[in-house]
């Protein structure tokens, strides 16, 4: 396998942070948990001080290697809140006093946030923190996948978190207003959740997540997949409203309209100058983290912070063949008209345990309706044919 370069300037730097490597509820989809994979169980249950101080070294180390535009670290879980909150304020302070060579520190968390107080408001105002909610719609439908440890709902406590956040950010206490993850459902009505995220919740910032099924997963609804996100796409095309970001619709938007760099991070491979890393409990550095699910050799460790710089990790063998990956497009893609927009679709998704990642995404069908159903909307609002068609071929 040639050896991919990485070009000195990078628009953007994401680090994946497992600060928990436990949670509090026990979502029946999660790939952290509950798809075969052990390696967070098998990891300590919170990130220590002293790999903290490993992780701003490394990223010392990266600035120096590297032109950093942004460096953005996302406390992960688990459930990061279970992080205590002398711990988490300690973490901040360090990864907010190192010496990055100019490059912009950005802090985010994405959380369920049934823990949310005004005590962790206080620490996320102090520290700019971005905060991101995960929930799947209304009560119904949240609770279908979404229940605590001892299958209650968590419905309430999310939105209870959601309000308390909502609420600082319009006292001017956040750098954001929360969004929403919410994975989509087959069994469910895209257009319900849709408008409970936006006229019930007020969110106006939200993304639907592709599952994290491969071909080890005998459930998976490619129709249906296909069909909540045409429902959610025609809401979100009616509203017409450009305050309502939906990053999977607007990016694949985008792509159609030529825009380039418009990719989804973990979605759309190769984005230029756009990297992300995990970095478990335990300090050491993986690959993108839903490839946990598949329990290959890729996601094996690269390294541990305390012993490889930025650029050990991009040539490392797992790097390397997860970036490859993104180049070549499966065999049964080839043809395809939406081969160039959908580039395979997200890796995950493409994993069977005869070929690996040489396989069509078994989503493949959600894909080509939705970008399908896309360029109908595009065509209807009055945009040529020939723009888009030149998209779709370049």
């Amino acid at each position: 396998m040639p050896d991919l370069l990485i070009e000195k300037n990078i628009r953007h730097l994401e680090i994946i942070l497992k600060i928990s490597e436990r949670c509090n509820i026990n979502c029946d989809y999660c790939y952290v948990f509950n798809k075969g994979n052990s390696a967070a169980d098998d990891s300590p249950a919170r990130l220590s001080n002293k790999n903290i101080h490993h992780l701003v070294c490394f990223l010392q180390r990266a600035c120096q290697e590297y032109k950093i535009g942004t460096v953005q670290i996302d406390f992960h879980g688990g459930e990061p809140l279970l992080m205590k909150k002398e711990n988490f304020t300690n973490m901040c302070i360090q990864l907010t006093s190192g010496n990055y060579c100019g490059s912009n520190i950005r802090l985010a968390l994405q959380t369920n946030a049934t823990l949310i107080d005004n005590e962790w408001i206080a620490i996320f105002e102090k520290y700019s923190v971005n905060v991101s909610i995960s929930i799947d719609g209304p009560k119904h439908i949240n609770d279908r996948h979404r229940l605590d440890t001892k299958g209650r709902s968590t419905y309430e406590a999310t939105v209870r978190g959601l309000r308390i956040l909502q609420h600082a950010y319009q006292q001017g206490r956040l750098p954001s207003d929360p969004g929403i993850l919410c994975v989509a459902n087959a069994q469910a009505n895209g257009a319900e959740i849709y408008r409970h995220f936006v006229d019930e919740l007020g969110v106006y910032s939200f993304d639907f997540l592709i599952p994290d099924d491969s071909y080890k997963d005998a459930h998976s609804d490619a129709v249906g997949i296909g069909r909540f996100l045409n429902e959610a796409l025609d809401e979100w095309v009616k509203d017409n409203n450009a305050k309502i970001f939906v990053r999977l619709f607007q990016t694949h938007i985008a792509s159609l309209l030529g825009q380039k760099n418009s990719g989804v991070l973990g979605h759309t491979p190769n984005i230029t100058g756009v990297y992300a890393l995990t970095v478990s409990s335990d300090g050491f550095v993986r690959v993108d983290d839903t490839l946990r699910s598949t329990s290959d050799k890729m996601f094996n460790p690269i390294g541990h912070l305390s012993e490889v710089n930025l650029s050990n990790v991009f040539a490392s063998p797992q790097f390397q063949e997860y970036s490859s990956i993104g180049q070549s497009l499966p065999t049964e893609c080839e043809g395809c008209i939406w081969e160039n927009i959908c580039a395979g679709g997200r890796i995950v998704n493409r994993f069977s345990t005869e070929d690996r990642f040489k396989r069509k995404s078994i989503y493949c069908y959600s894909m080509r309706t939705f970008l399908s159903r896309s360029s109908a909307h595009l065509l209807n609002m009055g945009i040529e044919e020939e723009r888009i068609m030149t998209s779709i071929r370049a």
